[in-house]
């Protein structure tokens, strides 16, 4: 497979296909091949934020004073974790976007890296406000170290890099994107979770505001991943057969099921978030996936968020006001006067 083509003039603007196909390169918004491109573009573009603007005194102080030990513990695993996500996330979209032959849905790649990029930072934030440099150190460290972490991970990473070694294959690309669906829209929302019951509990307020402006993102990256699965499978038909289908369902599944087992290791001491309830968060969220990528729900009974409160947490509050003043959970540009530590 070609790298795309800074510009060609004896094609049109509007792109053959997204993968392997022609386009100029110019990317001109009113003569794209999928308008839903613009929509999302636009969608994203809208929830434009910056991370030290998340104020983090009250949270530092619960940090050291309010959360056990285990929290804790769990706090700075799941922000090494996610980070580790986002980064190879970024880098995949980067890579993604290097072979994409439609401008528009290159555009929205390149944009989503960007985001994950300033996820990365969100969480370096965080850690950074909350953990001395030993502390921070072990955090990062924590995917690289525990056994199960390491083992939910490896087969959504092997996906991802068989894919980096091999890019001319649409096979391989398929299976990555699979695989990056149940990053986005599995493991790392599924993580969220454990921040929205600390704010459940009135703790850690900021961290949690943090967390659903990079929710919010993650969303509609899962929307946008979804969706461009389904091109796929409309532009190359020879994907779309029902032994694929078979195995992509039981990929996801035993995703799922690694997920459940870290559950239990990372959140067997935690008050504020049940196992039964994690779990059916977990399997709610891969009928999300699942359904935005075209492919049957294989959680019947999960069509529905069983636990609201999840909902009420883990939603950004309030109304965006001035694009460049406030986001949706009013928070503001800072004069300088003041700094978080």
């Amino acid at each position: 497979m070609q790298p795309f083509r800074v510009f060609n003039g004896k094609v049109n603007n509007k792109a053959t296909k997204v993968f392997k196909g022609e386009a100029s390169g110019i990317c001109d918004w009113d003569d794209i091949k999928y308008p839903s491109m613009l929509t999302l573009n636009r969608a994203m573009f809208s929830n434009y934020w910056i991370e030290d603007e998340i104020r983090l005194n009250e949270d530092l102080k619960q940090y050291r004073h309010a959360l056990s030990e285990d929290e804790r513990y769990v706090y700075n695993v799941s922000t090494g974790m996610l980070t580790q996500l986002d980064s190879v996330a970024n880098r995949f979209n980067f890579l993604l976007g290097y072979y994409c032959t439609d401008p528009s849905v290159a555009a929205n790649i390149q944009l989503i890296g960007a985001f994950e990029g300033l996820h990365a930072r969100s969480y370096q934030y965080l850690t950074a406000t909350m953990l001395d440099s030993n502390e921070k150190k072990q955090a990062f460290n924590a995917p690289k170290e525990i056994p199960l972490l390491v083992e939910r991970n490896q087969s959504i990473f092997e996906r991802i890099q068989t894919y980096v070694d091999d890019p001319d294959s649409l096979d391989k690309m398929y299976d990555a994107l699979l695989a990056y669906l149940v990053l986005e829209g599995i493991y790392f929302t599924g993580t969220f979770a454990y921040f929205h019951s600390l704010a459940r509990s009135n703790r850690m307020i900021g961290s949690n505001n943090m967390i659903n402006l990079i929710k919010t993102d993650e969303t509609q990256h899962s929307v946008f991943y979804g969706e461009l699965m389904q091109i796929l499978m409309l532009e190359n038909p020879e994907l779309n057969t029902q032994e694929r289908l078979e195995r992509s369902l039981a990929f996801i599944k035993a995703c799922v099921e690694k997920e459940k087992t870290w559950a239990e290791f990372l959140f067997k001491d935690i008050e504020t978030l049940s196992l039964d309830e994690y779990k059916d968060y977990v399997e709610y969220l891969t009928n999300l996936v699942c359904r935005n990528s075209g492919m049957p729900e294989p959680y019947p009974d999960n069509q529905e968020l069983k636990s609201k409160w999840i909902l009420t947490y883990g939603s950004k509050q309030g109304t965006k006001a001035d694009f460049f003043q406030t986001n949706v959970i009013n928070y503001s540009h800072e004069s300088g006067d003041g700094f978080d530590l």
